[in-house]
């Protein structure tokens, strides 16, 4: 079976992309930029000041309390509730628990690590309070015990916390 070709469609079809470019052509070429965009009037433009547009509404909602406890299995009434805590009341409040004593980790830098070439095992270089020694897995030096060695960073175990130190 042959493709004949049919010089109706393909002269139809180069006329419609000559269009096409044409009126690409023209819009690039021959527009007039101050036709297509107007300026609104600065004073049509109604002023206003900055706060008043972050007005708080007020609620216009009211919640229902007389839902079955989920803990108790009671229900309850809106006249057993409590009054709410105020933020005085809240800043009253004091807890019984410490904060936990911040380690200082900046004491102890790790240099580096060197392969014993009779027991093949990896010695790690560490500088504690400024006094470099020799560890390996398993030994402490003031108060600082050596846990894992990895040839990038070693586990130290330091007043109770644990950290790994990157070389």
């Amino acid at each position: 079976m042959e493709i004949t070709k049919n010089k109706k469609l393909t002269y139809f079809l180069i006329c419609a992309v000559a269009i096409v470019w044409g009126v690409i052509l023209h819009r690039i070429f021959f527009n007039k930029p101050e036709e297509d965009y107007i300026l609104k009037d600065s004073n049509a433009i109604a002023k206003h000041e900055p706060y008043d547009q972050y007005v708080l509404k007020e609620d216009t909602f009211k919640l229902v309390l007389n839902y079955r406890d989920p803990f108790l299995g009671e229900d309850i009434r809106v006249s057993e509730l409590k009054p709410e805590v105020t933020k005085f009341q809240q800043m009253n409040i004091t807890s019984s628990v410490s904060p936990k004593p911040v380690v200082d980790w900046t004491m102890i830098k790790y240099s580096g690590y060197i392969i014993n070439p009779i027991t093949k095992k990896m010695v790690c270089i560490i500088i504690v309070n400024g006094i470099e020694r020799m560890l390996v897995e398993g030994e402490s030096f003031d108060g600082a015990k050596l846990l894992k060695n990895k040839k990038d960073s070693v586990l130290i175990s330091w007043k109770g916390k644990q950290k790994y130190i990157r070389q």
